[in-house]
């Protein structure tokens, strides 16, 4: 009988301390919405003042996801080249991190930054074809074009790596009289490990502040904020690592704004 008391008053202040953590945690979130509005409150006014109008709804509560360091593939690279140059292909190592493509439509040169530019006649029919062909196998959304009558003009695509737009990661083609005759921008590697961050990722409210402060010092005009998404960056050099950094897009009534949630810089393309 001992026993059994015993377990029925450990089984009920087991009840007692899951009861009080769920209380303790209830109040915590109300807490945490209550200050998220007061901050979304604040903003809009603070935005509100200087003649830009902010919808609530359009502040994302998304985590911004890790760094990313970026290692080179050259054998994606070669399936590239070989996607738009055709065969028989040959490559050659020109140093300084450049390697170079020849094929039976054309030449490529491919440098360690991901950055490449191909030409020929890359494509002599079904060009618009070959190019969307070209960024569903390599990562990039559909691209657009602005072709004449007699189909010549460019075209662009944006990379997209986890679902999310790459905004400076870029393809552009070229047609002439409906040939494809060059193709330019930055590869992607897939050869990808995430970074330590040494602080936390700028929330979008923050990312809000940031634009708004360089809005003022730059005396942009803005008188709406339309839009708001989680991107990456890319960010490389001649003497750097190549880096993808998440960053906030900020679309307005005049133009967009990205900022970088890892250091708080704010571009503007």
């Amino acid at each position: 009988m001992e026993r059994y008391r015993l377990k029925n008053i450990i089984i009920l202040i087991l009840v007692l301390v899951n009861g009080f953590l769920l209380v303790s945690l209830a109040m915590r979130g109300a807490s945490s919405r209550s200050a998220r509005a007061t901050a979304e409150e604040q903003l809009v006014a603070l935005l509100a003042a200087d003649g830009v109008a902010l919808d609530p709804d359009i502040i994302s509560y998304e985590t911004p996801p890790d760094s990313l360091s970026v290692t080179r593939d050259q054998e994606l690279e070669r399936r590239a080249a070989a996607a738009l140059l055709g065969s028989p292909l040959t490559s050659s190592d020109q140093g300084g991190g450049i390697t170079t493509y020849t094929g039976g439509r054309g030449a490529a040169m491919f440098r360690a930054s991901g950055e490449f530019e191909a030409s020929g006649t890359l494509a002599a029919e079904d060009s618009v074809e070959v190019c969307r062909s070209f960024c569903r196998a390599f990562g990039y959304a559909e691209p657009e074009f602005r072709l004449d009558d007699g189909g010549s003009g460019t075209g662009s695509a944006v990379c997209l790596w986890d679902g999310m737009r790459v905004f400076n990661c870029t393809l552009s083609f070229t047609l002439s009289e409906g040939r494809l005759t060059a193709v330019s921008g930055t590869l992607l590697s897939e050869r990808m490990e995430p970074l330590a961050e040494e602080q936390e990722p700028l929330s979008a409210t923050a990312a809000l502040t940031a634009f708004q402060r360089v809005r003022r010092e730059s005396a942009a005009v803005v008188s709406s904020i339309t839009e708001m998404e989680l991107c990456y960056m890319l960010q490389n050099s001649a003497t750097a690592a190549v880096i993808l950094q998440p960053c906030w897009r900020i679309v307005t009534n005049t133009g967009e704004y990205y900022v970088n949630c890892s250091t708080g810089m704010v571009t503007v393309p």
